[in-house]
C-alpha cells in the first residue's frame, strides 16, 4: 500500500466518522426536542412556532387559552398526564 492510498484511507474514515457523528447530534436533538417542557399539568400549550414544542404546565384550559390568546398557539390535553399524585401513607401522632 502506496502512502497516497493511506493518506486516502485515513480521510474516508475521518468523514465517515465525522457523518456518524453529525448524524448521531441530529438524532438526540430531534429527541430532546419532541418531550415537553413541563409534563405534569393537565393541559398543554402547542408551541407552533418552534416546530410542535410542548408545555404542560397548565391545570386547566382555560390557564393554557389565556396563555395562547393571541399568538397561533393551540392548547390540548396533555399526553403524559397521569393524574394528581397520590397522597401518601397518613401518619399519626405518636402522643402517649
Amino acid at each position: 500500500m502506496t502512502s497516497m492510498q493511506r493518506c486516502s484511507r485515513i480521510r474516508a474514515h475521518f468523514w465517515l466518522a465525522a457523518l456518524v457523528a453529525l448524524v448521531g447530534t441530529i438524532a438526540l436533538a430531534d429527541a430532546a426536542s419532541a418531550q415537553p417542557i413541563n409534563g405534569r399539568g393537565r393541559w398543554c400549550m402547542t408551541f407552533s412556532m418552534y416546530g410542535g414544542t410542548l408545555d404542560c404546565a397548565y391545570h386547566s384550559l382555560e390557564q393554557c387559552m389565556a396563555s395562547a390568546a393571541g399568538v397561533s398557539n393551540q392548547c390540548s390535553l396533555n399526553p403524559w398526564y397521569a393524574g394528581p399524585p397520590e397522597p401518601g401513607p397518613r401518619r399519626r401522632d405518636q402522643r402517649r
